[in-house]
């Protein structure tokens, strides 16, 4: 609370139409596979927010490889930096914390050389004053997990966000977050983690996470990673 209050770095969210963006944290094995398949299914992108540690970790369901990667990044999506460790920022020192965030870029160039991240999310949303300044320099933007939509006031190192948590938000719900979204002209940034049939309280299936695409694609909403939705943004300020 008090990194968000002390600092900010605002931008006004001014479209002549609404921008929907799909983010996935970590990203589990099934977030590259069903949701980045579903995306690509409807000529959309993403923007998968990796700690590359995973790759190697315990948990075979975020055992991503930089296959993955690489497909991901054909196929018009966008990776963004999460923390090489998935570290909780408020549980470590500031130098502690920017240095985890500077060897995911380091690895990431092993994997992908020339390969830069350009968007950052804070593991479990855990922002701090130093690491949100760090942020303000060194990304183009940093998403947190408060709920709501990106309009005028918009914090660039505190981007707001809506949940696909399916045991948590029905459809019913997320299609209200769209309209909202489409009666202001916001920006509206979805995150998840999973998109499995067994999904975790963090994630969603399959048929719903393409229920949700399927919805933005009806409506004709573009659908744009952080990175290009920014440079609408900027695009629109310029010319209004």
């Amino acid at each position: 609370m008090w990194a968000n209050i002390s600092f900010s770095k605002k931008m006004d969210v001014r479209l002549s139409k609404p921008v929907i963006t799909f983010t996935f944290d970590d990203a589990p094995v099934s977030a590259f596979i069903n949701g980045g398949n579903i995306l690509s299914k409807f000529g959309f992108g993403g923007t998968f927010y990796i700690s590359l540690s995973l790759m190697t970790g315990p948990d075979p369901e975020t055992r991503f490889t930089s296959t993955h990667l690489k497909n991901a990044v054909a196929h018009h999506s966008e990776l963004g930096c999460h923390t090489y460790g998935h570290t909780d920022l408020s549980q470590t020192t500031a130098a502690k914390g920017i240095a985890d965030i500077e060897h995911n870029q380091k690895v990431l160039q092993t994997l992908l050389p020339g390969m830069e991240f350009k968007n950052f999310s804070y593991p479990f949303g855990a922002e701090t004053r130093p690491v949100k300044k760090y942020a303000s320099k060194r990304f183009r933007s940093a998403r947190g997990i408060e709920e709501g939509i990106n309009l005028d006031g918009t914090d660039l190192c505190n981007l707001k966000t809506v949940k696909l948590y399916e045991s948590k938000y029905p459809l019913d719900y997320i299609f209200g977050k769209i309209s909202e979204a489409e009666k202001n002209n916001g920006w509206l940034i979805f995150y998840t983690h999973d998109v499995d049939e067994k999904y975790t309280d963090w994630g969603c299936s399959p048929a719903y996470f393409e229920a949700v695409v399927h919805e933005c694609a009806k409506r004709g909403i573009t659908v744009a990673t952080i990175n290009e939705a920014l440079n609408l943004i900027e695009n629109s300020t310029h010319e209004s």
